[in-house]
């Protein structure tokens, strides 16, 4: 790709400079009291670890449950959450998503629920999933909600995260802390046993939490215009090209960085006016993009999502490709989110073929970029080359 230094980054960084002093201070001193997710959450057990998919692991390990065990996942996935289930011991399977919503289908749950011993449901793009369906389908079977998108959002009034048995949440994406996972237990006869796994897990060292802050702090420098069309966005992508798919399977669990935690508390004050704001530069995107050749990623009824991602879904494959490279000509980055899942799951993970829907929406969709931190300048170049592409498809 040539040198862009106007194209605006596919998702949101933030992670400034006085987060990485705050960070630093963070690691010397004694933990924060997180007293402030009651108030969001409610009285519940709160654990952390070092990221999203060591929280999940975690979770499973707390299950007890026998080696080899099956997990209901959602195909449509990041793949580092298929590494934690075959971490913990355990064997992914697959279940479909609704094409409504983009999340797990309840009635391709209904005809597989019998071989599994755990489901995962995961809120896709912040949008919650139809939990009191999946909670009846589902029955004795413990369900674990994956809200690494979910953030804030509401389900039937109730938080992502407070209704299936256990959840977890990645701390490094929508509040961009820089790295964590957390967990919240809401079925109480789990907590012993996720207490008890979180003491195998080490604790970083400050050189390591002050390496780490230091490197999130550039990564999140360059992920911002100019450098990085200038030239980040190039390195990137060569480097995603060369990452073994087997090799990041073995990922390190251990306790969450100090530093990651003090930043995750400091901003948690103000997530909830960044997330209104996400959720008001969204709705314009709704508002200007009716219309246009596209399927747009309205609200279900009775949620609310934080719309920490934008979704929009083409009639094939061809024009999904075809605008992904046509919107970076108009520096507009794009993210075709998940589209090699099916595929990789086929070679790697045991899936079967058996998710329909998932296959087809990974080949159709495309995220484009809608977080707070856009300036309205960039909001208005993300919908005029939208609406132009609606032109050549």
């Amino acid at each position: 790709m040539p040198i862009a230094p106007n194209l605006i980054p596919r998702f949101n960084s933030d992670y400034k400079l006085e987060d990485f002093f705050y960070a630093v201070r963070s690691v010397f001193k004694s933990n924060t009291d997180p007293g402030q997710l009651e108030s969001i959450f409610g009285n519940r057990d709160y654990y952390f670890t070092n990221n999203g998919r060591s929280s999940l692991y975690v979770i499973l390990k707390s299950l007890d449950l026998p080696k080899g065990s099956k997990i209901g996942v959602p195909l449509y996935s990041c793949l580092v959450v298929l590494d934690a289930i075959i971490k913990a011991g355990h064997i992914p399977c697959f279940i479909d998503i609704d094409l409504n919503n983009y999340t797990l289908d309840v009635q391709d749950l209904g005809k597989k629920k019998d071989d599994l011993d755990a489901i995962i449901v995961i809120h896709t793009f912040g949008r919650p999933a139809d939990m009191d369906e999946i909670s009846k389908d589902a029955g004795d079977i413990p369900i674990i909600e994956d809200c690494a998108h979910s953030l804030l959002s509401d389900y039937k009034e109730k938080k992502t995260g407070t209704i299936g048995d256990l959840s977890f949440f990645s701390l490094a994406k929508y509040i961009s802390a820089g790295g964590g996972g957390m967990i919240i237990v809401n079925n109480n006869k789990y907590s012993k046993r996720i207490k008890e796994e979180l003491t195998f897990l080490e604790t970083p060292t400050k050189r390591r939490e002050i390496i780490h802050s230091l490197y999130i702090y550039i990564y999140s420098f360059l992920y911002h215009k100019p450098w990085f069309g200038a030239f980040a966005f190039q390195i990137g992508s060569s480097i995603e090209n060369k990452v073994d798919i087997a090799s990041k399977r073995d990922f390190k669990v251990s306790r969450i960085r100090k530093s990651d935690f003090g930043v995750f508390i400091q901003k948690l004050e103000m997530l909830g006016k960044k997330v209104e704001l996400q959720r008001k530069k969204s709705q314009k995107m709704l508002n200007e993009l009716q219309g246009v050749k596209i399927t747009l990623p309205y609200e279900q009824k009775d949620t609310l999502s934080n719309f920490y991602l934008f979704p929009i879904l083409f009639d094939n494959k061809k024009d999904r490709d075809r605008a992904h490279e046509l919107l970076r000509t108009m520096n507009v980055d794009t993210a075709k989110l998940y589209s090699m899942t099916p595929i990789l799951a086929k070679q790697y993970y045991g899936y079967e073929g058996d998710c329909p829907n998932t296959e087809e929406f990974a080949n159709r969709v495309l995220t484009i970029p809608n977080y707070y931190s856009l300036t309205m300048e960039e909001l208005s170049t993300i919908i005029s080359a939208v609406k132009k592409i609606g032109g050549y498809i």
